[in-house]
């Protein structure tokens, strides 16, 4: 099992998202991206890769213990990591969210999973590039204004979610929900 924790997006958050994210590039490159579908926009707290299934009560068991607050989650603008040929939504780094993915990694430590090396940044991945597109595809630019990137909703619940590779692209099922206080 491929296994990760996150927070899902409101439906509406998500629809607003996957309806703009499109209009971020030029109409022409648009078709050579891989847009996220709405239904698996969230911001991940700590990606565990493959699991094996007999592993996954002890992680479940650790995850309920987490006790933190209900977070305000802001969505701040765009940005890309061109690297990897990631087009997302910034997330804005405040010190709730901040400390709720401190506490799922720790504990996910705790349980035997590395801590990523590169620094925590939240985000929603809008879409992905293939190596021939990214050098190439050059974001239009939007208006700071734009309401469907600068959203916020409140976080009352974080999930593990199974990352099944389909032919039709990837889809994220929740396995449990654990509420925020």
């Amino acid at each position: 099992m491929r296994l990760f924790i996150g927070i899902g997006l409101p439906e509406l958050v998500a629809e607003a998202l996957a309806k703009s994210a499109p209009t971020l590039v030029p109409q022409s490159q648009a078709v050579r991206v891989r847009w996220t579908p709405h239904a698996n926009m969230h911001i991940t707290l700590s990606f565990l890769g493959q699991v094996h299934e007999a592993r996954r009560g002890v992680i479940e068991q650790a995850l309920a213990t987490i006790r933190a607050p209900r977070t305000q989650v802001e969505l701040n603008g765009i940005g890309t990591f061109e690297r990897v040929g990631v087009l997302f939504a910034e997330v804005k780094h405040t010190p709730a969210l901040l400390a709720l993915a401190e506490q799922v990694i720790a504990t996910m430590e705790s349980c035997g999973f590395a801590r990523e090396k590169r620094p925590y940044s939240p985000h929603v991945t809008l879409g992905r590039m293939g190596a021939r597109t990214r050098d190439r595809l050059r974001l239009r630019s939007t208006s700071p204004d734009d309401p469907a990137f600068h959203q916020s909703f409140e976080a009352t619940e974080f999930r593990l979610y199974q990352s099944l590779t389909l032919p039709g692209g990837a889809q994220y099922h929740v396995l449990r929900s654990f509420p925020l206080d």
